[in-house]
């Protein structure tokens, strides 16, 4: 209960910091809009037949290109979260200067991740309802109902996503400047994940790295069920590789996090920050 209540504490720090650019709290919700769902709306109703999808029924079973796109951003927003609010939330402390003192308060250091990341899944849930109204509103996005059957292999991505960023956390601790890699591993994570397109039109080589990856397996269900969008793969085999991507990463990541903490301890890395 100790290691909860100080990570909802981290949670609620990082969210008032937040709250307190306003700035950055609008360009936040409104830059996933004019960088990613208005280019690609209207890249793709250039495309349209008689205002019909016409290519994206042939590629995936559906001419809802507003639910493509946005459903495309809810996993988009996910990895981010993952990346830049759960991750680069340490580096953010290196580059405060409060890493040190944090670093040596009663609390593991795993809740210190875990607290960014209750933070950040509060934050994209609300960015996300914002952004679905905007498309409900301006962009006639619509979704079937069966959409809450998607929402299990969300819950479950989640945790994966955690796993990454225990690993991708190890990463920043140990290289000086992780901004560029942040950036670019983030951008290839959400292409590997199908966000923009099926994992199917991927370079073979590349589609191997997406069947690593539980975003993956969870966008193609939340296309399935909310849009009607034709599967990959059998759902029950699509959730069998949700689970068990999340079941190896999330290990595999705290290893990792728990290493880079010995190596910090090692080199006497830790009081430069």
């Amino acid at each position: 209960m100790e290691e909860l209540r100080a990570a909802i504490a981290i949670g609620k720090k990082d969210l008032m910091v937040l709250s307190r650019y306003r700035i950055a709290v609008i360009s936040q919700i409104f830059t996933p809009l004019y960088q990613g769902v208005i280019p690609a709306f209207l890249f793709g109703a250039a495309f349209a037949v008689g205002g019909r999808a016409v290519g994206l029924d042939a590629t995936v079973g559906t001419e809802n290109l507003a639910g493509f796109i946005f459903l495309g951003g809810v996993i988009s927003g996910l990895v981010a979260t993952s990346f830049w609010a759960m991750a680069m939330g340490l580096r953010n402390e290196m580059d405060a200067g409060t890493l040190e003192p944090v670093w040596l308060t009663p609390t593991r250091h795993e809740t210190l991740v875990i607290g960014r990341a209750l933070g950040g899944i509060v934050w994209f849930l609300i960015s996300q309802v914002v952004l679905f109204a905007i498309g409900i509103v301006v962009f006639g996005l619509r979704f079937d109902a069966t959409i809450v059957l998607a929402l299990p292999a969300l819950v479950v991505a989640i945790v994966g996503m955690v796993g990454v960023a225990y690993l991708l956390a190890a990463i920043v601790l140990l290289i000086r400047d992780a901004n560029f890699f942040i950036d670019c591993t983030n951008f290839l994570f959400g292409v590997a994940s199908g966000v923009a397109f099926p994992v199917t039109l991927l370079p073979g080589a590349f589609q191997v790295v997406a069947l690593l990856l539980p975003t993956t397996y969870a966008m193609d269900l939340l296309r399935q069920y909310a849009i009607g969008a034709r599967p990959t793969y059998e759902p029950r085999l699509e959730y069998a590789g949700l689970i068990l991507t999340t079941l190896v990463l999330y290990p595999l990541g705290r290893r990792f996090f728990a290493r880079a903490e010995r190596i910090m301890r090692v080199r006497g890395s830790l009081s430069q920050f």
